[in-house]
């Protein structure tokens, strides 16, 4: 038994249920985990990620309208791989921020809160930052999903100096208040490529 050939329709309603299901549960692990902190800004819609997406649109539309035979030909070939792409690095973040419950934020925390531990179990005993990782899987995916050559190309650019900027802010403050960070930090590593 194969899969079924995907269409550029099923891609376009693909993406979009992917879309929905990454902003809805965001919000939802944020209620849940931490309420206090809990505002539309829980749902990781900013200016610049929902312009990156439109590009993305805009890419699978323009490639769908002046080359169909050729956007077709993409889709089934990144089709399946985005998806489990998405499935995967959704599965990865979620993980992550049911294993450190209140200590997983959206926003980086420069000082140490009462209830803020540094979480080494889990998907964080394979991979620091698994929520990074899983997402920057997820955002590849959905390109992928779309058949989008260029998209698939920016993302990966634009998301890791993002990342890398991120995490290199990020962990000077873990450093600070976790003493057990250095030996921690040596011990797993973050599988975003070229981010030690």
């Amino acid at each position: 038994m194969s899969l079924p050939t995907p269409t550029t329709g099923a891609a376009l309603r693909l993406f979009a249920a992917f879309l929905a299901h990454f902003h809805l549960s965001e919000f939802a692990f944020a209620l849940r985990f931490n309420p206090q902190d809990v505002s539309t800004r829980s749902f990781l819609l900013s200016r610049p990620y929902a312009a990156a997406m439109t590009c993305g649109v805009i890419e699978f539309a323009a490639s769908s309208a002046l080359m169909p035979e050729r956007k077709a030909s993409l889709v089934r070939g990144t089709f399946y791989l985005g998806a489990f792409m998405c499935v995967f690095g959704e599965w990865l973040r979620k993980s992550a921020m049911c294993t450190a419950g209140a200590a997983f934020t959206h926003l980086i925390q420069t000082r140490r809160r009462a209830t803020h531990v540094l979480v080494t179990e889990g998907a964080y005993a394979y991979a620091r930052h698994p929520g990074y990782l899983g997402w920057f899987i997820w955002a590849l995916g959905t390109q992928l999903v779309l058949g989008n050559v260029a998209s698939v190309a920016a993302f990966a650019v634009v998301t890791w100096v993002y990342f890398k900027r991120r995490i290199t802010y990020e962990e000077r403050h873990l450093r600070n208040m976790f003493s057990e960070y250095d030996a921690y930090a040596k011990r797993v590593r973050t599988w975003i490529p070229g981010i030690k």
